[in-house]
């Protein structure tokens, strides 16, 4: 029937197939055992980590492989060495504990505004109807503007509406430290339970995962297992899936399949809330002339808000007085930083435009020709990177729908790294438009 030799003829044609690292740690240590009846043949796993994987996502890869070797099997049965019918040591039990979300960050006290209404709505709706809104849920922004705040939110709620819900909350790094963990004490089987078995699973920081090819892959079969069984998934991240160094294409793919809602920094109107939020809770009144003092000049997001608001308080609080103008302007001292003055889109298509020897007319044109749609997507990526303008206001600007601005934006992101021209002409651009970040002022 076969031998041993059949079996290393088998892993060769797998080894073609897959990366260099899953094939060491998932093919490689496995051994022939014998061929049994019914023409099956038997493998030695090392451990019950490798045969549980094998058996979920490698069979039927395995039986293709030796037939092409010219082996007629019908079936491949993985038994794991030493083991006999032995019970498996250290399952995952989900256990009532205490919720890991911090009960400040809810959504009452989420300060809703334009550059966030969408992700607002969209975290409310998956915590009210898990799995049953939008599964995944992606939310990403720059840091500081609130998205760990809504991902704490979903989980607060979504512990209020059923405390014996099995949620788990983790940052990617944490994800990958636990993994390297059960690897190294052979106690995959407890990690694959606990993240693989929960009713939602909720990561913050997930682009920390690119480039890390091992836990990619443990985190794809973890994102399969619980998409296929109607669990839900929210991740967050400080950028797109499509402009995620390292990440791998079934990733991206699968970071896209439900809501996708990104967090702009706080416009000042917003600011102005924000603050005045703050100065509540903290039982602090606060001048309008300060808040909007505070709200002009900080082009900043939502935590050093925070941060001078309260070194502020501390202020006040250390020589007995209230808060005043005069305070926080001594406080600034005389570099008093005012936000600057940045481009409108009316200028980022005039700046484009002209760089391309078009009129500005045919950005705003349904003409989709090359040397028509390729300025188009320079112009609404340096729209994303210079102004606080949403997707849906950028593509109401150039006639577009948001979808055609996300993948532009995303186009140019992948481009620009590889093509030095491009590269050169978006330098350029920026050197006219981007202002300088601060002004002094006497």
């Amino acid at each position: 029937m076969g031998d041993v030799s059949d079996w290393h003829r088998i892993q060769e044609n797998l080894r073609g197939s897959m990366t260099q690292e899953s094939f060491r740690n998932w093919v490689e240590p496995v051994q022939f055992s014998h061929f049994g009846e019914n023409s099956d043949m038997h493998l030695m796993a090392p451990n019950l980590d490798v045969k549980d994987w094998l058996e979920q996502e490698f069979l039927t890869r395995i039986v293709a492989a030796a037939r092409s070797a010219g082996l007629d099997i019908s079936n491949v049965a993985i038994d794991v060495a030493g083991s006999g019918s032995e019970p498996v040591q250290g399952a995952f039990d989900f256990e009532p504990e205490p919720s890991p979300f911090n009960p400040k960050y809810t959504f009452d006290r989420f300060v809703v505004g334009s550059c966030n209404d969408f992700a607002h709505a969209a975290a409310r709706a998956v915590a009210s109807r898990p799995a049953k809104a939008y599964n995944p849920l992606y939310i990403y922004s720059g840091t500081g503007m609130g998205k760990t705040h809504l991902l704490h939110a979903i989980g607060n709620q979504l512990y209020s509406n059923d405390s014996s819900m099995r949620i788990v909350y983790t940052s990617a790094e944490e994800f990958m430290n636990e993994m390297v963990k059960s690897i190294r004490y052979s106690n995959m089987r407890r990690f694959h339970d606990r993240f693989r078995k929960a009713d939602a699973l909720l990561v913050d920081d997930v682009h920390v995962i690119g480039s890390k090819e091992r836990t990619q892959e443990e985190f794809f079969h973890t994102f399969n297992a619980l998409h296929n069984g109607g669990k839900q998934i929210v991740l967050c991240s400080d950028s797109n899936p499509a402009t995620i160094p390292g990440l791998v294409g079934r990733l991206r793919s699968r970071f896209s399949w439900g809501m996708m809602a990104d967090i702009q920094p706080p416009d000042l109107e917003t600011k102005m809330a924000i603050l005045d939020h703050m100065s509540d809770e903290k039982q602090v009144n606060l001048p309008e002339d300060v808040c909007s003092y505070i709200a002009t000049r900080l082009n900043t997001n939502i935590r050093e808000l925070e941060g001078v608001l309260t070194r502020l308080i501390e202020r006040a609080r250390f020589v007995n007085s209230k808060i005043t103008l005069a305070m926080v302007r001594n406080m600034f001292g005389s570099l008093e930083l005012r936000a600057p003055e940045g481009p409108t889109v009316e200028s980022i298509q005039q700046a484009v435009a002209a760089k391309f020897g078009l009129p500005v007319a045919d950005l705003l044109a349904r003409n989709n020709s090359r040397t028509v749609a390729y300025p188009r997507q320079v112009a609404m990526y340096l729209c994303k990177r210079l102004t606080r303008m949403s997707l849906t206001s950028v593509g109401k600007a150039f006639h577009k729908h948001h979808t055609t601005v996300l993948h532009s934006i995303a186009k140019i992101e992948r481009e620009i790294d590889t093509d030095r021209e491009l590269k050169a002409t978006v330098e350029e651009l920026l050197g006219k438009l981007k202002p300088t970040r601060y002004s002094q002022c006497a």
